[in-house]
């Protein structure tokens, strides 16, 4: 099975579901953890933002250090630090200590440990033929959507530990962080036994630099991604979850049933999204599939019940994600192998920092101008993106549509 894929390749695959399942049942429910423990929502949207920068910064660091220090010994570095949190948060309980150890380790990102994920993109693609590349990630994306699928349903665990153990609420989500810890411990043994041809060999003592043909696309990307990031960052998991909670009153049980199916919506479109890309490319993949999606955001606050919200919330999860495989294969195709770990720090810097910014904001509009505009302003802000992306590289073309 995936024979056309090395042993590294397939074990970064089995370490996606694991933080996949663990970072989501987190992100999902870490914002109403913060509130029960005394934090306001405002404050709540700063330390979401400052974990998103402390991510932008190690992901910047990442690019460039990677491929002298190794990036194997990084992955297990970045594995342990998540383990770490995950068992402060069990067992502390002084918001002091809380506050810098969610920051740090980005806690409440959905898509797990930014620098980890990244590296981890680089390697995969190596790990595979070009012609393979797009199927590779749309396989990686299936499997973290299922796996997130899981983490979301997973927490209602934190209403039956109420239940069945007769636990104070707090002592249910510092129960769920153990176990968080206990799958970033199962991601750092996976990491250690990836091998040397993880990395990259240079054939001189520096880094050379990139190609101009490579910094003027990083550069055209990266103000792009920049704009879709921060419209996507208005509407994290933690405070989607948060709306539902504040606007129809539901529990962690129901909030945590709408993001298992929509995961599994996704998972059910990234599979698709590879298929599509082989027939019309991958930037019409990307556009064709994300601006009706973006219409439907900003259509979500105006649904007049529970149940029509849902539906176009769980709709709108068919076509959101099919760009992110073909985004990904996209841009380690159109650049050199040795050049693959700085641009993906580098594209990933103005996205990260604007994404820093947006859940603080959100959560001061949420707060003091309207609970629902921030879906208004994603979904105008990523459409936006989409239009302007089409129209900027609709005519380069990865090697494998050439």
């Amino acid at each position: 099975m995936l024979s056309w894929l090395s042993r590294d390749g397939k074990l970064l695959l089995a370490v996606r579901p694991l933080q996949s399942f663990a970072s989501s049942f987190v992100s999902v429910f870490i914002a109403v953890f913060l509130s029960i423990i005394g934090l306001p929502l405002w404050q709540i949207g700063l330390v979401l933002t400052g974990g998103l920068i402390s991510s932008t910064l190690l992901n910047l660091i990442t690019g460039f250090l990677a491929d002298r220090l190794g990036r194997r010994r990084m992955l297990v570095l970045f594995g342990l630090i998540a383990t770490f949190s995950g068992a402060v948060f069990a067992f502390v309980s002084n918001l002091a200590v809380l506050i810098p150890v969610a920051i740090i380790s980005t806690l409440g990102y959905r898509g797990g440990f930014g620098p980890a994920s990244m590296l981890e993109r680089v390697i995969l693609a190596q790990s595979c033929p070009a012609g393979r590349r797009t199927r590779m990630y749309s396989i990686r994306s299936t499997l973290s959507s299922l796996a997130t699928s899981a983490g979301s349903l997973f927490t209602g665990m934190v209403v039956l530990l109420q239940s069945w153990l007769a636990i104070s609420e707090v002592a249910s989500y510092r129960a769920m962080f153990g176990v968080y810890a206990l799958l970033n411990l199962g991601a750092v043994v996976l990491y250690s036994l990836l091998s040397q041809e993880a990395e990259v060999e240079l054939t001189k003592d520096e880094v050379p630099p990139l190609s101009p043909e490579t910094r003027g696309n990083v550069l055209k990307l990266s103000l792009l991604f920049s704009v879709d990031s921060f419209g996507g960052g208005l509407l994290t998991s933690s405070l989607v979850s948060y709306w539902f909670f504040a606007r129809f009153g539901l529990g962690m049980d129901l909030i945590g049933v709408i993001f298992s199916v929509s995961s599994l919506l996704s998972a059910a479109s990234f599979m698709l999204a590879a298929r599509i890309s082989e027939r019309i490319g991958l930037i019409n993949t990307i556009v064709y599939s994300h601006l009706p999606s973006n219409m439907m955001t900003m259509a979500i606050p105006y649904m007049p019940t529970l149940a029509a919200s849902t539906g176009l919330y769980l709709s709108r999860a068919l076509l959101s994600q099919m760009d992110v495989p073909t985004r990904q294969s996209y841009v380690m195709a159109i650049v050199k192998p040795e050049e693959r770990s700085r641009v993906a720090g580098l594209i990933n810097l103005p996205r990260s920092l604007t994404r820093a910014i947006s859940p603080s904001l959100a959560g001061f509009i949420m707060q003091f101008m309207g609970l629902s505009l921030p879906f208004l302003i994603a979904g105008g802000l990523k459409a936006v993106y989409d239009l302007t992306l089409y129209f900027t590289f609709r005519d380069v073309k990865p090697p494998e549509e050439e």
